[in-house]
């Protein structure tokens, strides 16, 4: 048995990991003020420790002043790298940070219509409150869905919240020392984990996953019509080797889905045609998409259409926190193959069709790039049940439709700035 060799420059790579973990204290205790004023405070000055550390070990370190002076040359160029000096700076000299609590108020009347706007109010004071303030004025809107995010900003920063700042801040860092790591050693170092368990010393160059800069429990959603809350659940599956044994025996071997999102649209459809005949139903899925790898995925639930709207806005902060650049969303629809118009002269959505609607499976795609495809697999039951498959119909290309098929990814697009 070969023991793992130690860290080259375990010093510099230890204070990383600190950061890490000081990151989480940050976010666990979001909403109590004093606790987000400590933690940061470490967070901060463990983030400068990060680069003192490996300043002191440049003797050892390989090529130390072409790939470390490029850093500095990056961060110094960095609006929020000269955040986190001046900011640790002010902590070990002045006072601390100077943070302003936020209300960032989101409202989505539907696909198109949609508002968001912040708002500073005492760091304690209840949502409803808020949520009354807010639309006091009878002129605010009075139907749809109403998020409230809190969140904490500095002063000297007033355009980023803290845990999205301090965590580009930690990627850079991370950059830093995975360039270090391999100058002196290209060998994977031996430095435990520990708490939480996602503080390892894997060396991140894209956000990790665990680190969360929209998370469910710092938002409330309201749906204004119901009158009531909305409660967001989400479930983490597992994926053992024993789930995937059985899913294997019961679905055949798993498509590879990693590579660019629209070459792999048709084999996701392939297998998911082979999954509704063996189910005779299937449940919706989204992948997210990183430079062709797969970084996350989950299954969303839609109770009613405000629910989908808020869905679906939710998963664009799970793109945004993710940095991911391309979306493949799978789902059973209700299929049409004409268009029909209202007394209005507005296109009846086949859902509302009656008789001659017909289902489908659809896989939509989506690229911050500008590329877009859709495929449709319609599909019929016969009186036993049995699914028959009809001929896909694929559309691809660089520009939106005007029929609205989507509009289920709106939120995704326009989240990265796309008309």
């Amino acid at each position: 048995m070969t023991a793992k060799k130690s860290c080259p420059i375990s010093a510099a790579h230890k204070r990383l990991m600190d950061c890490h973990a000081m990151w989480h204290a940050v976010a666990d205790d979001y909403m109590k003020p004093e606790n987000v004023r400590m933690h940061l405070n470490s967070l901060i000055q463990g983030m400068r420790n990060v680069t003192f550390m490996l300043q002191k070990q440049k003797s050892t370190l390989p090529g130390f002043e072409e790939w470390y002076t490029e850093f500095q040359a990056a961060a110094k160029s960095n609006p929020l790298m000269r955040w986190s000096v001046n900011s640790r700076n002010r902590i070990v000299k002045e006072s601390d940070l100077e943070l302003l609590s936020e209300a960032k108020v989101r409202w989505i009347g539907d696909w198109v219509r949609k508002q968001e706007r912040n708002f500073t109010f005492p760091p304690r004071m209840p949502s409803q409150a808020i949520l009354a303030t807010i639309f006091s004025d009878p002129g605010n809107p009075q139907m749809g869905v109403v998020t409230i995010s809190r969140r904490w900003v500095d002063k000297a920063l007033p355009d980023r919240e803290i845990l999205s700042a301090t965590r580009e801040v930690f990627i850079n860092l991370s950059t830093l020392i995975a360039t270090a790591h391999n100058a002196a050693s290209p060998e994977k170092c031996g430095l435990a984990a520990r708490e939480p368990a996602c503080v390892t010393s894997a060396l991140a160059t894209e956000p990790l996953a665990c680190m969360d800069i929209n998370p469910g429990w710092l938002q409330e959603h309201f749906d204004l019509e119901a009158g009531r809350g909305i409660e967001e659940v989400a479930y983490l599956v597992e994926q053992t080797p024993e789930n995937c044994r059985k899913s294997q025996k019961r679905y055949g071997s798993a498509v590879n889905i990693e590579g660019n999102p629209i070459e792999v649209a048709p084999r996701i459809m392939e297998q998911a045609g082979k999954t509704l005949m063996r189910d005779k139903k299937h449940v919706p899925i989204i992948w997210f998409f990183r430079d062709n790898v797969v970084v996350d995925s989950m299954v969303p639930i839609f109770f009613n259409q405000n629910g989908k709207y808020l869905t679906m806005h939710r998963v664009a902060d799970r793109v945004e926190s993710l940095h991911a650049n391309g979306i493949i969303f799978l789902n059973e629809a209700w299929y049409a193959k004409d268009e029909k118009l209202d007394k209005d002269g507005q296109i009846i959505p086949p859902r509302d069709r009656g008789r001659d609607r017909c289902e489908a499976l659809h896989v939509l795609v989506a690229t911050e790039s500008g590329k877009y495809a859709s495929l449709v697999t319609p599909f019929t039951r016969t009186i036993f049940g049995k699914i028959i498959l009809g001929e896909s119909i694929i559309d691809s290309g660089t520009g939106l439709d005007n029929d609205g098929q989507f509009n289920l990814l709106r939120p995704v697009i326009d989240r990265w700035g796309k008309e």
